[in-house]
């Protein structure tokens, strides 16, 4: 967040420095009518003036900004205002006001310095003013991303496409993975457990890092935590196991098996995908609540973990295992499986979306296309008791309704698919 701000203040500096005090040639390219014919005094007024416009203008956005925050969080979910933070209008904003604000204080502070020979071609006055067009212009940028996120279903969207890139990444660091064994060593004497430094939650695992330790020590090391687990300090991050005899107390190895379980003081989204998949649980539970009462929020969401978690069908999921050149096993990882994301996915939704029948629809949907897509028996069995389970919540919160033989016969056609005997249903035109 701090990264683009201070390249913007150094920009801005290094501006004010090269256009005010090194006085340029008046046959430059630059002053070619494009520089402006003024005195000091005069320049430095109007670069006070530039950058009272531009104090005004970034407070009236600041302002406009907090209100659409307040928004996202009650409306959505607070956890959504990192989507906010990190969207492309407001990475554009505030670094060209920062830019423009250091460079009209730069500037003015240096022409203190120049010496008055009247009225001369005075570039900085034009950069200041081209400055300010670039901040109109950020302005009017940030403020149509801004409105088109205020929109749920492209809140939803941004969530799912955030969360597929997160996927991907962590797919791409399986690369160098080999299939579980059958069985993990056992404990023997020779293990030690390692303590987490601090309290919070675990933000990202070194797995190499932990793989080259493994290697040099002879150690074979078991993480027993996940990215997005809460930790407490003192408790257990995993365990160490010796290949060289007894481990005696060695600070040095805990400490370095430590510093590849990165633990920060809230889970962060760019390794941690259940954060993703919880995010838009979260719209469609509070879309779903009494004081919201906006089903068709929950379907977006819906349809969007829908398609997020049939994009990780095709991706490597569950417990890592890298192994060193020979082939041994030497580093563990538990993560979570497919059917881990689909309950995440659909327990809490089903729970308070379930007197609500297109958002039943909607779970049976999921259910079907995600069971469609799964390779693996365990998946395909994880599907199945998802929709028994949204069935078994609807039977119970709609009773008697008529709506519930229309709900009944699309699970059972539904789960007719899922046997491969039918095609896939589609949706009743109450699911829309």
């Amino acid at each position: 967040m701090w990264l683009l701000p201070a390249l913007g203040a150094v920009l801005g500096a290094g501006l004010a420095g090269f256009f005010v005090a090194n006085p340029l040639d008046t046959n430059h390219w630059l002053l070619r009518g494009l520089a402006w014919r003024t005195s000091v005094q005069q320049a430095r007024t109007g670069l006070g003036s530039v950058l009272g416009v531009v104090l005004t203008i970034l407070s009236i956005a600041l302002s406009l900004s907090l209100l659409v925050l307040q928004n996202i969080a009650s409306q959505y979910s607070p956890r959504l205002l990192r989507l906010f933070m990190h969207s492309l209008g407001f990475r554009i904003l505030i670094p060209t006001f920062v830019a423009t604000v250091v460079y009209c204080l730069a500037g003015m502070y240096a022409f203190g310095f120049v010496e008055d020979h009247g009225v001369a071609p005075r570039p900085a006055l034009s950069i200041a003013m081209l400055l300010l067009v670039c901040c109109g212009m950020a302005l009017i940028f940030q403020t149509t991303s801004t409105l088109a996120l205020v929109r749920a279903e492209q809140i939803v969207r941004q969530t799912k496409a955030y969360s597929l890139k997160v996927a991907h990444k962590l797919d791409r660091r399986r690369r160098l993975d080999v299939e579980q064994p059958l069985s993990a060593p056992a404990h023997s004497g020779t293990w030690r457990p390692v303590s987490s430094p601090s309290s919070g939650f675990v933000v990202d695992i070194d797995a190499r890092a932990l793989l080259r330790l493994a290697e040099a020590r002879g150690l074979v090391i078991h993480v027993d935590v996940v990215i997005g687990e809460p930790v407490v300090r003192g408790g257990r991050l995993g365990r160490v196991i010796s290949e060289r005899g007894p481990l005696t107390e060695d600070p040095p190895m805990e400490r370095a098996v430590e510093r590849t379980v990165l633990i920060g003081p809230w889970r962060e989204p760019d390794r941690d995908l259940a954060l993703g998949v919880r995010q838009l649980v979260d719209v469609a539970i509070k879309a779903l609540s009494p004081g919201i009462n906006d089903p068709s929020t929950a379907v977006e969401s819906l349809d969007q973990l829908t398609v997020l978690l049939c994009e990780l069908c095709a991706l490597r999921q569950g417990p890592r295992v890298l192994a060193d050149p020979e082939g041994r096993p030497r580093v563990f990882l538990p993560a979570l499986e497919l059917g881990d994301y689909l309950l995440l996915a659909t327990e809490q939704i089903s729970r308070y979306g379930a007197g609500e029948s297109a958002v039943v629809l909607r779970l049976l949907r999921l259910a079907g296309e995600v069971g469609l897509r799964a390779r693996r028996e365990q998946d395909q069995r994880a599907t199945r008791e998802v929709l028994h389970q949204v069935r078994a919540d609807a039977e119970s919160a709609l009773g008697g309704s008529s709506r519930l033989p229309l709900l009944r016969r699309y699970a059972e056609e539904v789960e007719r698919a899922l046997e491969h005997t039918e095609p896939l249903p589609p949706l009743p035109a109450l699911g829309f």
